[in-house]
């Protein structure tokens, strides 16, 4: 896409929001092109509701275009299924203009415009909770990948439009932009439609730790931050996925990335998805959230369905218990050739990957209840495309779809479950068709339900 800009324009905008009972604070900070070298330069900010009425408005001037919106009756930014408004936006309206005299005559008069929607809310965290608006998360969510059949690796707005309404079928309220940055229609997909992100930077199993390697690491996370930071769907930075951080030059760098991160966005928590064991690693300490990857079942132990359960029981305490910190689980799962049935569930079948859910999920319900457990992500959303491999059939089958987006056993499973977390954790309503009418229940009259 080609733009043009006025000779002086907006180079960039920064927000940060609070909320103060039903008053919503909008910080602001406007940079223009010309670095602040002209003391009369002037930036008017506009609030406009969904309406397309003006709410609230603040003007500043000077060197330092900065300043704060106060919103009355805010109505915040929620993640889907904890209000029954989701991702609710303001648009923001920036206006920059000389005041006249003199000195900018020769600049003429010089008006720029930029829009950008705005979700206020408030983002915290405890060493067992994460909170939006004051109120504890819990992910219910998915890795994924931006690949599809036809189009393949890219932006696709049809292929967007159908994965967030499969997002919200299946009760997720979270993905984990895996392993790299998502286009920007992506994560303004993610603002509409009130799902979480944890944005990664292109960190994949990081090794050979050296200072060359640290600076394009820093470079890659202030270029991700720059771009994200003023989306409300983005709740966490992620700065790694699987980095070999039992080496021990881990310590160091990862320090170091995690400072720096934090110096660039302090108002949100950073996680990396860690891959090996809380024994051996060394940088979760950095990290204010722990993450990790395992898969009992599948990678270890395959085929022992029995073993699953308490191990990913002990390695979350074990995590917790090392660290003090909340801990989510940022990968689990296992390939699947969509419509091969075995019983008794045997790997690749759809019911082996049902299985390994459900084992998963007795485990999550266990830690959930030890209160430092803050979510599960399904590794994968969609199958993708991989190199060719004899361990692939086709490229990775761990989606709960398949690569056009048709669902397996899974996803009717996963369904149900997020469903249900929604509506004991959030208060939200079931879905008329959770679930199939198998016999009457003679106590309330309608269908028998299936407990998870």
């Amino acid at each position: 896409m080609l733009y043009t800009v006025p000779r002086v324009f907006i180079r960039d905008v920064v927000v940060n929001t609070d909320l103060v009972g039903d008053e919503g604070h909008i910080y602001y900070s406007v940079k223009s092109n010309l670095n602040g070298s002209y003391q009369d330069l002037q930036a008017t900010v506009k609030i406009i509701d969904k309406n397309g009425s003006v709410v609230a408005t603040d003007t500043t001037a000077g060197a330092d275009l900065k300043g704060v919106v106060l919103v009355k009756n805010v109505k915040p930014w929620w993640p889907y299924l904890m209000h029954e408004e989701p991702g609710y936006l303001y648009n923001m309206e920036v206006t920059l203009e000389f005041k006249s005299n003199e000195a900018t005559k020769p600049l003429g008069e010089i008006h720029d415009v930029y829009r950008m929607n705005v979700g206020v809310r408030t983002l915290e965290w405890t060493n067992t909770s994460l909170l939006i608006n004051g109120r504890p998360i819990y992910f219910r969510g998915f890795g994924r990948h931006e690949d599809s059949d036809i189009r393949g690796k890219g932006l696709d707005y049809a292929l967007l439009t159908k994965d967030f309404n499969l997002l919200k079928w299946v009760g997720a309220n979270a993905y984990r932009t895996s392993h790299y940055p998502y286009s920007e229609e992506s994560m303004q997909f993610a603002d509409e439609h009130g799902i979480m992100i944890i944005d990664e930077c292109p960190s994949v199993d990081t090794e050979n730790y050296s200072q060359i390697l640290l600076e394009k690491h820093k470079a890659s996370i202030e270029q991700l931050i720059h771009r994200d930071r003023n989306h409300p769907s983005v709740i966490m930075w992620s700065i790694a996925n699987e980095p070999r951080t039992a080496l021990f030059a881990a310590d160091a760098y990862f320090e170091a990335v995690a400072k720096y991160t934090r110096r660039l966005d302090p108002t949100r928590p950073v996680t990396a998805a860690i891959a090996v064991g809380v024994n051996d690693d060394r940088a979760a300490k950095h990290l204010d959230i722990i993450s990790f990857n395992r898969y009992n079942g599948w990678y270890s132990n395959a085929g022992k369905l029995n073993m699953i359960t308490n191990r990913v029981i002990e390695e979350a305490q074990a995590w917790n218990s090392k660290h003090n910190k909340p801990v989510l689980m940022s990968e689990y799962g296992a390939d699947t050739m969509e419509g091969l049935h075995m019983l008794p569930a045997y790997i690749w079948s759809e019911d082996y990957q049902s299985q390994v859910f459900s084992r998963h999920f007795r485990a999550f319900d266990n830690l959930r209840k030890q209160h430092f457990f803050i979510g599960e992500f399904v590794w994968n959303f969609a199958d993708f495309k991989t190199a060719q491999t004899y361990t692939r059939v086709g490229g990775n089958k761990k989606g709960i779809f398949t690569r056009n987006r048709q669902p397996k056993a899974a996803a009717y499973l996963l369904r149900q479950r997020y469903h249900a977390l929604a509506e004991e954790l959030d208060k939200s309503t079931l879905p008329d068709d959770l679930f199939l009418y198998t016999a009457e229940d003679k106590q309330s009259n309608r269908g028998t339900k299936f407990e998870l």
